[in-house]
């Protein structure tokens, strides 16, 4: 909900003033409410149209400018409440709020409870005191007990909400990730990245490159002293290669020798000097053969040799012809045949257009024939006589689909319906305005009262006054008796262009 401002009076504002100089502290302790609209004016000495007064009032200072005040009535009667006035103990009117539309509503069974933030100079926080601090419920600050809201684990992590608190839970989440910045980047901490998103440069450990030693034998190998582990030294005498497991490179043991593969052990599992038969790769024998199996394709025969096979197109004179049973048409034979058909067709026949079609021509011309769209504004208008509606024309009609809107029908017939919430207690006249407005008529079909519960006592219904003007209407609620009077809104459907 909006802040309410409250609107200090000149007499509040007077009461405050101490006579021998500085500030007086003043007492409030009671509240006004009324139902009535009226401008919160300083001049003001009473509350417009008070039906009510309460002594549950109770405020505190949450910070050095602002006070959080409380309202609350747990009587039994039901009421809407449109301002609220706060009374000094010596009955001055202190301070007045007021609105056009219900601060809020109070059933029966219901308790009215209103809590504000009521920001003031901090000199005139300090001079205001409550009759009543029982039941105050303020915002918690460091000074002040409260209601507070939690953190979640993001804005706990983030560390910029000032205005919440953490539970030991998100607390152990948020500690749980935490790096003193102490031990970034030293020895025994944590590594951090460089602007390039690598490991920075003065914390990656040395690296050790790998050399390979080409030697003479393995008295050769041995004799390397400043080789390092992961090393390799290749051997002239074997053509085997090893690697430096661990120091000193001096004892054999600490030298891996690696298993270099010869060029072609076996093939397909054979060894020695292999003959392979077909069977022994899974080839097909030559002799096998690909045959044909007649109709339009020919040739074939053994594997031993290159094979062909054949199919024949038919040439344009054959395909025109027609008779050739053992050819294929082609591309360039269709071309011939569809010439042939081409001729045959008849070049000066016309295709004519009627009714809602347009266009048309001779054949050889190729016709086209079109259906034109009827435009929203040309179905609205209703006097377009030689284009077809379209559903994207009609979904496009003027139209407001909303509980207070209307819809244009083809022809200019407008639908026009209005929904208010108001709760009204009072024979009492209202202006309602429409959503659009009717250009020339307007016919009123329906005004239908509205209430939020069954009621078989409430007495108040609406009807129209006069003839509803073309943006606008007057209705009046009505009752028999002027008991129990109460409507919680109404809905009203006209017809009209």
């Amino acid at each position: 909900m909006t802040a309410l401002v409250l609107q200090i009076t000149d007499a509040g504002r007077a009461a405050m003033v101490d006579p021998a100089g500085g500030t007086r502290t003043v007492h409030i302790v009671e509240a006004g409410l009324t139902q009535a609209a009226f401008v919160a004016a300083p001049t003001l000495e009473a509350l417009p149209g008070e039906f009510k007064r309460i002594d549950t009032v109770s405020g505190l200072a949450v910070v050095p400018d602002t006070v959080h005040l409380t309202l609350r009535d747990s009587g039994t009667d039901s009421y809407a409440v449109r301002g609220i006035a706060l009374y000094l103990d010596d009955g001055t009117l202190f301070a007045v709020f007021g609105q056009p539309d219900a601060i809020l509503e109070k059933a029966a069974a219901a308790t009215f409870y209103l809590a504000i933030d009521w920001t003031l100079a901090a000199a005139d926080v300090a001079a205001i005191t409550f009759g009543d601090t029982s039941f105050l419920n303020p915002p918690a600050t460091e000074t002040v007990s409260g209601v507070a809201q939690l953190a979640t684990i993001a804005e706990a992590r983030a560390g910029a909400v000032g205005d919440k608190i953490i539970t030991p839970a998100v607390m152990a989440e948020v500690l749980a990730g935490y790096v003193n910045a102490a031990q970034l980047g030293a020895a025994s901490g944590v590594a951090t990245l460089g602007a390039d998103g690598k490991l920075a440069v003065d914390q990656r450990p040395a690296i050790d490159l790998i050399d390979v030693w080409p030697v003479a034998d393995q008295a050769a190998m041995l004799a390397k002293a400043d080789a390092t582990v992961g090393d390799f030294a290749v051997r002239a005498d074997s053509g085997l290669v090893y690697v430096l497991q661990a120091l000193p490179p001096s004892t054999l043991a600490n030298w891996l020798e690696i298993t270099t593969p010869s060029p072609v052990g076996s093939v397909n599992g054979k060894v020695g000097a292999v003959v392979l038969s077909s069977g022994d790769v899974g080839a097909v024998p030559s002799g096998r053969k690909v045959q044909t199996g007649g109709g339009l394709l020919s040739g074939g025969g053994t594997l031993a040799g290159d094979l062909t096979l054949t199919l024949n197109p038919a040439s344009a004179t054959e395909a025109a012809a027609g008779v050739a049973g053992d050819k294929v048409v082609t591309p360039a034979s269709l071309a011939t045949i569809l010439a042939t058909l081409a001729a045959k067709a008849n070049g000066a026949a016309t295709v004519s257009a009627g009714g809602l079609l347009t266009g048309g021509g001779v054949l050889a011309g190729n016709p086209t024939i079109n259906l034109a769209a009827a435009s929203a504004a040309e179905i609205l208008a209703g006097n377009e006589g030689g284009k077809a509606v379209t559903p994207a024309g009609l979904a496009g009609l003027p139209k407001s689909l909303t509980p207070n809107g209307y819809w244009t029908l083809p022809g200019g017939l407008k639908l026009m319906w209005v929904q208010v919430r108001q709760v009204v207690t009072t024979e009492r006249v209202l202006t309602v305005a429409y959503p659009d407005s009717f250009a020339a008529f307007v016919v009123p079909i329906s005004l239908t009262g509205w209430n939020t519960v069954f009621s078989i006592s409430r007495d108040l219904w609406c009807q129209f006054v006069g003839d509803p003007g073309l943006s606008s209407c007057t209705i009046q609620t009505q009752s028999d008796d002027g008991q129990d009077m109460r409507l919680d809104g109404f809905n009203a459907f006209f017809l009209g262009v």
